[in-house]
């Protein structure tokens, strides 16, 4: 038996509907076969999930986890159209249906499963990579402009003597360039709502940061490692990198990203909080990705006995609505709503037109396909520290006892999105300091 027969038998035991798909060799299963290892990393990653990830799913439809309308997403602000999401999350389909002069409805898509994602044979195929602006300084970031793929099938990467029975092979240097990940991490609407790479590039070129994106989100592997598991006669590789494409679901990575000093000073009866947060360890905005992801900076001061101390600051210095805040029917709180307790959120916020529905008032912390304005933007560049002051009323017995806990915390989404979705919020710790005053 030959090894493309070997091949074929392994990718049947990977899935055994492979081969009832539209093009198995386009499903990451079948280069499973072979790149075993590589192929399990990439299925644990977030790039896997990109065809099976129900809040893009609701956030696309307007649909909340029970399937019901709920008004907030793409096509409930579009009208029901198919827009450019799909190129991003489905990009292989897209670029398939576009060449039959059709679009992509995500949702549909999605719940047909028909496509793989951001796969193996979408990455591994392009022959061109195209990041560009019109003549109005709008960058081109359809799918369709900035990108082509191999006619021949030849799978690229970053090897010159790569050989393999299953698809011809060629070296290419974009393979491990961070242009490659600027196809879909880069994303023009009204604003550039998703700037991960351009933000990344200006950071590159002012010597902020020497590493490419694939050095930071593709860990080094330090042994010497094959690529393909099942080719016992090649050699096996150094200085290769790992598919989990690790990012802010990754605590190590939240920990790395930013640091954070505290320091308190207390004068006639004032407790001064002073923080500063730095992005010492991304190379692009933290953070980073869709603009409905935030970090938030929380403060609490309390005195010996635990009673919290009052704020006594400027305004500034209170975390706004889009951390959370009572539920409108219900007026209750829960221990995540933050919103006017001290504190400091980093995010690049939007706001929409009028809504009607809303007594023709803005909607704040949407997405950028609904933005028509930006709110703030407090999103913090790579080595620029961010100062801020909280100010507390001290206790007659002075300053004795006093702790102070500063944390910083990632969320997925604002607080209210999340809620009004039904979602479960996405919070992760970063970095905590407590302090205890002598």
């Amino acid at each position: 038996m030959n090894r493309l027969s070997l091949i074929i038998l392994a990718a049947s035991f990977f899935s055994s509907t492979l081969f009832a798909a539209p093009n198995p060799l386009k499903d990451p299963k079948y280069c499973g076969a072979c790149h075993q290892r590589i192929y399990k990393e990439w299925a644990s990653s977030r790039m896997a999930a990109t065809v099976n990830n129900p809040r893009v799913y609701q956030f696309y439809t307007g649909t909340n986890p029970e399937g019901k309308k709920d008004g907030l997403g793409f096509q409930p602000f579009t009208h029901g159209e198919k827009g450019d999401c799909a190129d991003c999350h489905l990009p292989e389909l897209v670029l398939d249906e576009s060449k039959k002069g059709r679009e992509v409805d995500l949702g549909i898509a999605l719940r047909n499963q028909l496509d793989f994602g951001v796969s193996c044979n979408f990455c591994h195929s392009l022959s061109e990579i195209h990041i560009n602006k019109d003549i109005n300084g709008r960058y081109k970031t359809r799918i369709v402009d900035t990108v082509k793929r191999d006619p021949t099938g030849a799978k690229h990467g970053p090897y010159t003597d790569a050989k393999s029975p299953a698809h011809p092979a060629t070296k290419d240097d974009k393979i491990r360039s961070s242009e490659l990940c600027g196809v879909c991490h880069l994303n023009q609407e009204k604003f550039l709502s998703i700037s991960t790479y351009v933000d990344w590039k200006k950071a590159y070129t002012e010597g902020k940061t020497d590493k490419t994106c694939q050095e930071c989100h593709m860990p080094s592997i330090e042994k010497a490692v094959l690529l393909a598991d099942t080719a016992t006669d090649r050699p096996k590789r150094t200085g290769t990198r790992s598919h989990t494409f690790v990012g802010s679901h990754d605590p190590g990575m939240l920990r790395k990203a930013l640091s954070l000093k505290v320091d308190a000073i207390s004068n006639n009866g004032v407790l001064e909080v002073n923080t500063i947060v730095e992005n010492i360890g991304a190379g692009h905005k933290v953070p980073g990705s869709g603009p409905i992801r935030n970090v938030i900076l929380k403060i609490d001061v309390t005195d010996a006995n635990g009673a919290p101390l009052k704020y006594i600051g400027s305004k500034d210095g209170l975390l706004g609505p889009l951390a959370g805040f009572a539920d409108p029917k219900t007026k209750r709180t829960d221990s995540n709503d933050w919103a006017g307790m001290p504190g400091k959120m980093y995010a690049k916020a939007y706001a929409s037109k009028p809504v009607p529905s809303m007594g023709n008032k803005p909607m704040i912390g949407v997405g950028g396909f609904a933005a028509d304005k930006v709110l703030f933007d407090t999103a913090l560049k790579p080595f620029e520290p961010d100062h801020a002051k909280f100010k507390f009323k001290l206790p007659m017995t002075g300053s004795k006892g006093i702790q102070i806990k500063a944390r910083l915390v990632y969320r997925d989404a604002f607080k209210p999105l999340a809620d009004s979705k039904h979602w479960k919020l996405g919070q992760r710790d970063m970095v905590s300091i407590t302090k205890v005053l002598p």
